[in-house]
């Protein structure tokens, strides 16, 4: 023990005398540390953590696959959930919840637009999840409505039980306790606070669900639901399975009900409709599981440069301390008191790596947290817990472990005698074959991720100049949500709407006033069938179309071109006609090589067929995301769904911004009971799109500048000690009249075939490393040749900058100095 005491003062010591060194090693690996270690807690929080509900590995998604109409992913009807209850038998419970609505919350204060969700009466009992006030939803809570009490005038509805958030409690109420038992009214109707979730609380579900994580309240269905029409799909089916059931069987359990579904009925028939099981959180994270996976390989891809460059600085520093291991040698040490030696100095350079790279980690996770990528699931919670320190601890010891391993075995083995005898000190070629073998997977492992990098940026540069078929550049949009008796009728409801965009086109600088719902970019979905007259059944069954409900002035409001027909107009709500605009996408695909504007569409609204002539064709929107198509769309006149929230766009020549007090002034002005809510700019839409891709190009970027940093300065140390190994021959080579360019030359030659060498196995690497993250580029290959040769050629001449300056100083020796000092 008093030897490695006596060995642990002497390596620090040892390194207070190099402050120098010591500074740049332990930066090098604060840097390395640092940015695994938060990268790490990301991937930690999101990917490994455990969901935070009771035996989350038992939970499981159930969704529907339609296989005719290409959509992998859709809810599942009310009547097939009401089946799926009772005959599955591989779950212990099966629970649901419809997509959140705004509804309006009043008679408690001042009028509040809240976002509700509805769920089955044990949706709290599968999660797991126990209340933070009162109690959960019970089955008396779900018992439906009697069938007659709103065909009754004026009909006396018992109230409902309702849960509050933690944060809506906290807002609204002030922490109130007495809130249990407090009467409500949402939507008009009553309701009675039964419980409140905890703080910690939140729905995670995957982003293509459409269903927010953050809601306001949450109230039991009261209908039942296997009365309701079974091609009407809305439910998000959440299960947990029993005992001893492996997924593989409930899928299997799963794929059997499918296919009596489809021999039962014919929407299932039509639709290929199947049955796909996911585990929850496998599910809630996929989006952003590959490129989480590549972030961690990129750090730790910079942790084995700094480590590299922190080895190759321990072995110029053992230059200059062979003699000193020889006299130690000859004096009686062996060969592991040596090895050991130098380990400990690593390990402690490691140690004081790894402290700064904690402090590092914390920064990073406040910047990572300001970025907040709008898709990366309980960013909010992320900590430097145990498990991250653990990491952290792991992390420093193979750190230790890879930059001391080879300058400990080389100054160990070295002979007493030869090294007592050197007397330039230089160490040898061997030396110089080891520091050139990490600076070539230096290079080759910038090389990897700055082509990482370059394609992130490319993705990004293509995506922010995609064309969304609308203009989102100077369009402020806002939520309005009519409820109350006053609006029971449509045409009020309608009537409300273009009184507002009469207003609200007043104002000055406004060019244009609509409304839809649902907004694109808003994650709000909602698809539907469509089918030409005529056609059979099978044909409407391959048809799946965006539906949006528009106020006359939207298409305009938006800057979205119009090809062929008009847009809606006043009348068409007034006279409730049977109209529709399309997409040129819809209309190519139902009416090729002919005009659309004239034929007729026929769908099936919620059980009821409806026939529509097609008035205009649009230029396609975007709706669910940047990077994709999508869906065609049918927009229909919001005479023929007038009980939707709508999201109202107005156009502006002036600043978005600025129009959010005089919007205000004009609703209050139509009805003070209406609030004005949500209110975003489209660009923050188009923003908060491309949010996932621009968070994985910077910090791919940053990563991989860091890394080109490291690997240029391993480079410039290399050349700069061969130069230094070399001095006597070059001024021998001066001496004897070798021109300068041959000396240039003979020092560049070293320098570029480590870099070729590094190019060549780092372009390797990369066409099989960058495949991780196609899933998230956009407009190029994961193998683009073009990237390819241009990451190459860039860092050739990086590497090329970073041998030049050595190049110099070998052209400047003096001869005589040179031959003097040997």
């Amino acid at each position: 023990m008093d030897s490695w005491l006596q060995d642990l003062r002497y390596a620090w010591r040892k390194l207070l005398d190099s402050p120098g060194f010591t500074l740049v090693a332990v930066l090098t690996l604060a840097v390395g540390i640092g940015a695994n270690t938060a990268i790490f807690t990301v991937v930690d929080g999101v990917l490994l953590e455990p969901l935070p509900y009771e035996r989350p590995q038992e939970l499981v998604f159930v969704w529907n696959r339609m296989v005719h109409t290409g959509m992998p992913k859709a809810p599942l009807s009310a009547p097939d959930f009401a089946d799926l209850v009772h005959e599955a038998r591989s779950f212990t419970a099966l629970a649901a919840s419809d997509n959140v609505s705004d509804r309006t919350l009043a008679g408690d204060g001042a009028p509040e637009q809240i976002q509700v969700a509805s769920v089955t009466a044990d949706y709290f009992d599968v999660l797991g999840v126990d209340p933070f006030l009162g109690r959960r939803f019970e089955a008396a809570d779900g018992a439906p409505f009697p069938p007659d009490l709103f065909q009754q005038p004026n009909p006396e509805i018992p109230p409902t039980a309702v849960m509050l958030s933690y944060d809506f409690w906290r807002r609204r109420y002030a922490g109130d306790p007495a809130v249990l038992g407090r009467a409500l009214r949402i939507n008009g109707a009553p309701f009675t606070v039964v419980g409140v979730l905890g703080p910690d609380f939140s729905l995670l579900m995957p982003p293509d669900a459409g269903m927010p994580p953050h809601v306001d309240a949450w109230i039991p269905f009261r209908f039942d639901l296997a009365q309701a029409a079974r091609d009407n799909q809305w439910l998000r089916v959440i299960g947990r399975l029993a005992p001893g059931v492996t997924r593989a069987q409930a899928q299997a359990e799963m794929d059997a009900l499918a296919e009596r579904f489809r021999e039962q009925f014919a929407f299932h028939r039509n639709m290929g409709m199947e049955m796909d099981l996911r585990g929850m959180q496998a599910d809630v994270v996929a989006h952003v599981r590959p490129v989480l996976w590549a972030l961690l390989g990129a750090v730790g891809f910079v942790l084995l440069i700094a480590c590299a460059n922190v080895a190759n600085l321990m072995l110029a520093r053992a230059t200059l301390r062979g003699r000193e291991m020889a006299v130690r040698s000859a004096l009686g040490a062996s060969r592991w008191r040596l090895l050991r030696q130098v380990l400990i100095e690593g390990a402690l350079l490691a140690l004081l790596g790894g402290a700064a790279g904690v402090g590092l980690a914390y920064v990073g996770l406040q910047i990572l947290t300001a970025l907040h990528p709008a898709d990366l699931p309980r960013l909010d919670a992320l900590a430097l817990d145990a498990r991250v320190l653990v990491f952290t601890l792991v992390a420093t010891a193979t750190a230790a472990l890879v930059s001391a391993l080879a300058p400990a075995f080389d100054l160990s083995g070295a002979h007493p005698q030869q090294a007592l005898q050197e007397r330039g000190g230089d160490g040898g070629a061997a030396r110089l074959r080891l520091r050139g073998a990490l600076v070539v997977a230096e290079v080759a492992l910038s090389l990897v991720l700055l082509v990482g990098a370059a394609l992130m940026l490319r993705s990004f540069l293509y995506l922010a100049a995609a064309q969304p078929g609308f203009e989102p550049r100077g369009v402020l949009t806002y939520k309005l949500n009519l409820n109350g008796p006053e609006y029971g009728d449509p045409a009020a409801r309608t009537g409300f709407f273009q009184r507002m965009r009469e207003g609200v086109g007043a104002l000055p600088g406004v060019e244009a006033v609509g409304a839809v719902y649902p907004l694109p970019l808003s994650g709000r979905l909602w698809t539907g069938p469509w089918g030409r007259p005529g056609d059979s059944a099978e044909d409407w069954s391959k048809n799946e179309a965006n539906f949006r409900v528009t106020t006359p002035g939207f298409f305009e409001a938006m800057g979205a071109r119009l090809l062929a027909g008009r847009t809606f107009e006043v009348a068409d709500d007034e006279e409730q006609r049977p109209v529709v605009v399309i997409d040129d996408r819809l209309a190519a695909r139902a009416f090729p090589g002919r005009p659309a504007v004239g034929e007729h569409l026929g769908m099936d609204l919620l059980g009821n067929p409806l026939d529509v002539e097609v008035v205009g064709v649009v230029a396609h929107m975007r709706h669910d995301s940047l990077a994709a198509d999508g869906r065609e769309t049918i927009y229909f006149p919001q005479h023929l769904f007038p009980w939707m929230p709508m999201y109202v766009a107005v156009r502006t020549a002036g600043e978005p911004a600025g129009l959010l007090a005089p919007v205000r002034r004009q609703v209050r002005a139509l009805d003070p009971g209406v609030p004005v809510y949500g209110e975003r700019t489209m660009a923050g839409y188009v923003d908060e799109a491309l949010a996932p891709t621009r968070f994985a190009m910077l910090l791919l970027g940053l990563f991989a500048a860091v890394a080109v940093l490291l690997a240029a300065v391993g480079l410039f140390g290399v050349i700069a000690y061969s130069v230094r190994q070399r001095r006597r021959e070059i001024g021998i080579r001066l001496a004897l009249g070798a021109p300068a360019a041959s000396i240039l030359r003979l020092v560049l030659v070293r320098g570029v075939g480590l870099i070729a060498l590094g190019v060549v196995l780092g372009l390797a690497a990369a066409a099989m490393l960058t495949r991780v993250l196609r899933s998230q580029l956009y407009g190029v290959s994961a193998t683009d040749p073009w990237t390819f040769a241009a990451i190459a050629a860039l860092l050739a001449v990086l590497a090329l900058l970073a041998s030049w300056l050595p190049a110099r100083r070998a052209m400047e020796v003096d001869p005589v100095q040179s031959l003097r000092a040997e």
